[in-house]
């Protein structure tokens, strides 16, 4: 019997998944917002309590305790607005590809996706791409160039971000299949 290279069997490996992506840098950074995120939620949350419960007490704000409804819209609101950063973090944390690999035996891509703590696989045909726009991120007012690239792909309600400050390590193949 003759073993082929990648055969179970076989003693000489293979390498099955050509890398064609890794966010690098910019994925520690996104990372760091999201945990940022994660701690401004806890202390919105704990200040829109405290709110709720003693607006009104301190002698600035009058010396009286407000009325239920003044201090539940404080308190809620400021809640609203830590939780409403962790939301939004999580909701982009789905669309960030931190790492692409092409599977060389079937064709398919493996993207994944960060979370707040770990990367998500998503294992993607090539023909389920419909739509790729590269955006090139210029804000002339700083001179900031960040440039991105959005990868929309069939099933998925949002799109795939691709960050262009990212490593393309394959960078024809990168452009041919997303």
């Amino acid at each position: 019997m003759i073993l082929t290279p990648g055969h179970p069997q076989s003693r000489e490996k293979t390498p099955t998944m050509i890398p064609l992506y890794r966010a690098g840098w910019q994925l520690t950074k996104v990372r760091g917002v999201m945990i940022f995120s994660l701690i401004c939620a806890v202390i919105s949350l704990r200040v829109g309590w405290h709110l709720a419960h003693t607006y009104g007490l301190n002698p600035a704000d009058g010396g009286v305790l407000a009325p239920l409804g003044v201090r539940l819209a404080w308190g809620i609101g400021v809640a609203l607005l830590g939780v409403g950063f962790a939301a939004g973090m999580w909701l982009y944390g789905k669309c960030y590809v931190a790492q692409v690999d092409l599977d060389e035996i079937d064709g398919r891509l493996h993207v994944y996706t960060v979370r707040f703590f770990g990367l998500q696989k998503h294992v993607l045909d090539p023909s389920d791409v419909r739509n790729r726009r590269d955006h090139l991120g210029y804000w002339p007012t700083r001179g900031i160039i960040t440039p991105w690239r959005s990868v929309w792909v069939r099933g998925r309600r949002l799109p795939l971000l691709i960050d262009g400050q990212g490593t393309f390590l394959n960078p024809g193949r990168m452009d041919r299949l997303l």
